[in-house]
């Protein structure tokens, strides 16, 4: 049963149009599918606060409402020609997706013209009982998507004329889609930039070498110089992620990890003790301060 559309906006029936478009800003932030996009029956909620909205804002369609009730449709209360409700919908995209952009094909629930009143609500001078009179009717469409390179979780994508159709041949609204994006095993995201880790070698580390790292769209040469310390992270420019607004692409910073070799034998053992009496290194020398204890 649908509730009471002064209900639906916490409004007593004599409240004046300013007290309805407050009370209804109030609940479309709270229950906005821009903030609650996976969250089924804030949707819900928020289709039945426009939909009393639409009705309690419009003189005309109010006085109908407070005379029939829901008792009469609202393809008879709202004007023909009126535009179409707003959709929403969500989509979950691989990482891939969001590196390259991409095309979707989503199965979008929406209003459409009724075919068979041409959207008129009439057949044969009567009520269309495919459509009830309204002009449209419920029907889950095929709508082209394209995703643009550089989305993230939460980015809004809107799709002119892609919602539902309005009462009586009424312009279509849009169409929201909401994105989520996974994971990554390898690569971790922070805006546009991307962190990863990358191991190598002691050799590496002591002599420097010129090393191949993946990116995200492809891979990369990366320096690392005589020296290098574990943890220390070096910043490729540009072989990041695309900027959604198009300018540029942001930045891969990689952090190294020096790998240790284990399980040396005896012959190996010995040349690392040479290897250490050649170069003496005494690094705690700094900590010596401290060896009392905190002061």
């Amino acid at each position: 049963m649908r509730r009471d559309y002064y209900a639906v906006l916490g409004v007593v029936s004599t409240a004046g149009l300013r007290e309805v478009r407050q009370a209804y800003r109030r609940l479309a932030r709270q229950y906005s599918p821009d903030v609650n996009f996976w969250d089924a029956r804030a949707r819900d909620l928020f289709e039945e606060i426009e939909k009393a909205y639409r009705v309690l804002s419009d003189p005309a369609a109010r006085a109908m409402y407070d005379r029939f009730g829901h008792a009469l449709h609202e393809g008879e209360a709202l004007a023909a020609g009126r535009r179409g409700e707003d959709v929403h919908a969500a989509v979950q995209l691989a990482f891939a997706d969001v590196v390259r952009g991409t095309n979707l094909r989503l199965e979008v629930a929406r209003f459409s013209s009724c075919t068979a009143c041409s959207a008129t609500g009439v057949v044969d001078d009567g009520r269309c009982r495919a459509c009830d009179g309204r002009g449209v009717r419920r029907a889950v469409d095929t709508v082209p998507v394209s995703i643009p390179a550089g989305v993230d979780t939460g980015s809004q994508i809107r799709v002119t004329g892609e919602g539902s159709a309005g009462p009586f041949g009424g312009p279509r609204g849009d169409l929201s889609v909401s994105t989520r994006v996974q994971e990554h095993p390898f690569f971790r995201r922070k805006g546009d930039s991307i962190h990863c880790e990358v191991p190598i070698s002691v050799w590496e580390a002591i002599l420097g070498a010129r090393i191949r790292v993946p990116t995200p769209s492809g891979e990369a040469v990366l320096v690392i110089p005589p020296g290098t310390t574990g943890g220390q992270v070096f910043r490729l420019r540009g072989q990041g992620l695309p900027k959604l607004s198009g300018d540029g692409l942001g930045d891969l910073h990689v952090t190294v990890h020096i790998e240790i070799p284990t399980g040396l034998d005896a012959r190996t053992h010995e040349l690392i003790r040479e290897l250490e009496r050649l170069m003496p290194l005494v690094p705690r020398t700094a900590l010596e301060r401290y060896r009392g204890g905190a002061t």
